[in-house]
């Protein structure tokens, strides 16, 4: 059965473009704003009477508002209309890299380090210049365009916190983030997140770019987020999957995959550096912590 498109003045609806939790994403004329390509995210009807639902989707209408940067989908207002919830954003004319993983099963090492770097990129001016923690970062919400430029889609569940210290975000009922790339201290609950959370979930998505597989297949939702958190439980070296795969390539995810936050990478800078590094086949000494990391590196 195909779903009806939303009816909302000034927009005109061509196709839908994907769907989520919460939401469904169209692609759009905007009769109001000259004509230009645009994606309007609508909030699904059965969430669109909930105070609590629908204050998650304007937050992140709000966190898009005050970021400007070219590596993050833009926003263009939030508004209501014959009951509707809904966001206009920029359109990415391009794809996801969930969906190119299902046509390429894996993406080469020099690919992987570009995506890294440029999400890093766009997560230090979230981080630095706004205090935003997105907290579900994940191949799907990876984007690429027609110019080939990475952008960053989905700032659903993302949480503002004041660099001064002062927790803007409220404590949510529930885990937030996706199983497969969710950093041990979401799985806990904690909500002085900060960016190595994003730093973890970043790793975990390009691990999955890299090998064609996931941290921890194979398990189920409760699983994983056991596994994430368990200090015993490792995946396999990415070698064992790609063996072309450089050793210091290998170690950047190492570093930015340790259980505990405190031994994690602790920046973005550090994280972009590293990407150069590997781009000149550099390497890491190995971690001088004890933090067990959540995979496990054969030594050459």
């Amino acid at each position: 059965m195909t779903e009806t498109p939303p009816d909302i003045p000034g927009i005109k609806i061509l196709g839908k473009c994907g769907v989520g939790g919460m939401s469904t994403v169209w692609k759009a004329i905007d009769l109001e704003g000259g004509g230009r390509t645009i994606a309007v995210k609508v909030l699904n009807r059965e969430y669109s009477d909930r105070r609590s639902d629908i204050k998650l989707f304007l937050e992140e209408e709000r966190a898009m508002e005050r970021i400007d940067h070219p590596g993050i989908v833009k926003s263009y207002g939030s508004t209501i209309s014959n009951g509707i919830w809904y966001i206009k954003m920029e359109y990415v004319d391009g794809y996801n890299f969930a969906a190119l993983l299902g046509r390429k099963l894996h993406l080469i090492e020099a690919d992987c380090l570009l995506i890294c770097e440029s999400v890093a990129a766009a997560l230090d001016y979230a981080w630095n210049d706004h205090g935003i923690v997105h907290c579900d970062i994940k191949p799907e919400n990876i984007m690429i365009n027609s110019d080939g430029v990475v952008k960053l889609t989905d700032l659903g569940i993302c949480r503002t916190f004041s660099l001064s210290g002062e927790d803007e975000a409220e404590v949510p009922e529930h885990i937030l983030g996706t199983p497969a790339y969710i950093s041990p201290e979401q799985v806990y609950g904690d909500m002085e997140l900060d960016c190595r959370s994003d730093i973890y979930s970043l790793a975990a998505s390009v691990y999955h770019l890299a090998t064609g597989r996931m941290l921890f297949p194979g398990l189920d939702n409760d699983q994983t987020l056991r596994a994430h958190c368990d200090e015993t439980t490792q995946a396999k070296d990415p070698r064992a999957y790609r063996p072309e795969l450089s050793e210091g390539f290998c170690q950047m995810l190492e570093a930015m995959l340790v259980k505990n936050r405190d031994d994690r990478v602790n920046s973005w800078t550090d994280v972009i550096s590293m990407c150069l590094a590997v781009e000149k086949g550099g390497k890491f000494k190995p971690r001088s912590t004890t933090g067990a990391s959540s995979i496990a590196l054969d030594r050459i």
